[in-house]
């Protein structure tokens, strides 16, 4: 789930939970216990010198470099032009989404891009070409990359989340020497989602709230228990918001007195945080179930963002036309009003 763990399959799955929980009540213990010293993740591997491409990512956040810019353009065209094919032959064309619903995204790291794609769709088929609304969707709720992706686009909008992110693969190729290990690369997206995660907030203070009860982020939290804790109020007081968007998304943070990580770890199986009152029918997108390499996770490509993008679009009309997945492994499914979610996973 976090932006830089490696995927494993469903049977690896719940073990590794179990561990991540007792590496969380053990982190919990070294916080409690006077004189133990934790080994936070924010320390850079040996040699690691990241003072430029800090200062790098920090301008390209304000000023994206123009290839990304041209990329995002490219995207946003191919989108307008996916969705007007949609209505072209009839505007009234029935979909598979019809009324209010919910969006719920699963954890991922940088298979973000696959939902990246399919918001640029969502976004745009809910308006027939009359004006009349086709659907609406009332919130967003996810873990990790599924939570950090709805909370981007709902503040910063389409067009500067998605230069971001083809900002950062630019900035990864711009420092390719630095990110060519593993562990190096995890560490520096962290890294550079902390920078980010308190620009958004400075940036976006006036407007933060209007995500509230909107976007709902999945943390895993210890309370004093590991639990799913889900924040839907965001404030720039006291970094509210940044702990918040970090805590699902990072294998440490403190969020509102708690020691918190991944939301994914405690958001079932299939790391979905699902709605539990149901209100509305959930569309989930399972974001380990795009068919790319799993060391995508914590390295941007940008070719390789850029085609998953377009991979997402592309599904996301499909499955608009269909309701069913156009390559059978469930990435995009539709869960009803009325069934059983309490494993977060729709039964």
């Amino acid at each position: 789930g976090t932006r830089t763990r490696a995927p494993v399959g469903q049977d690896q799955m719940a073990p590794l939970k179990t561990i991540v929980a007792a590496l969380t009540v053990g982190l919990s213990v070294s916080f409690s216990t006077p004189g133990t010293t934790l080994p936070l993740p924010k320390e850079a591997p040996t040699g690691l010198r990241t003072d430029d491409v800090d200062a790098t990512w920090m301008e390209f956040l304000d000023t994206p470099p123009q290839e990304a810019v041209d990329l995002a353009t490219e995207l946003t065209d191919r989108a307008v032009q996916l969705v007007g094919d949609l209505f072209a032959a009839d505007g009234n064309v029935e979909l598979a989404l019809s009324g209010d619903l919910d969006v719920v995204v699963s954890g991922g790291g940088n298979y973000d891009a696959y939902y990246m794609g399919i918001a640029m769709v969502l976004e745009r088929a809910k308006t027939r070409p009359d004006g009349s609304e086709a659907y609406a969707i009332q919130r967003h709720a996810g873990a990790s990359a599924g939570g950090m992706m709805p909370f981007e686009l709902a503040l910063k909008f389409e067009t500067t989340t998605l230069e971001s992110h083809l900002s950062y693969g630019v900035l990864s190729e711009q420092y390719a020497s630095l990110y060519k290990s593993a562990l190096a690369a995890m560490y520096l997206e962290d890294h550079h989602w902390r920078m980010m995660a308190s620009w958004q907030t400075e940036t976006y203070a006036e407007t933060l709230s209007n995500l509230d009860n909107r976007i709902f982020l999945a943390l895993s939290c210890l309370d004093p228990l590991p639990a799913l804790i889900k924040v839907a109020n965001f404030t720039a007081v006291d970094d509210q918001a940044t702990h918040a968007f970090m805590a699902t998304g990072t294998y440490l943070e403190m969020y509102d007195g708690m020691v918190c990580s991944d939301g994914g770890t405690m958001s079932g199986s299939k790391m979905t945080p699902l709605f539990q009152d149901h209100q509305r029918p959930q569309l989930i997108v399972d974001l380990m179930q795009t068919g790319y390499p799993s060391s995508m996770v914590y390295r941007v490509n940008t070719t390789q963002y850029y085609d998953l993008i377009k991979q997402g679009q592309d599904e996301a009309i499909e499955w608009l036309q269909t309701g069913v997945d156009p390559r059978g492994v469930d990435a995009i499914t539709l869960c009803p009003v009325d069934a059983d979610v309490k494993r977060n996973l729709c039964e």
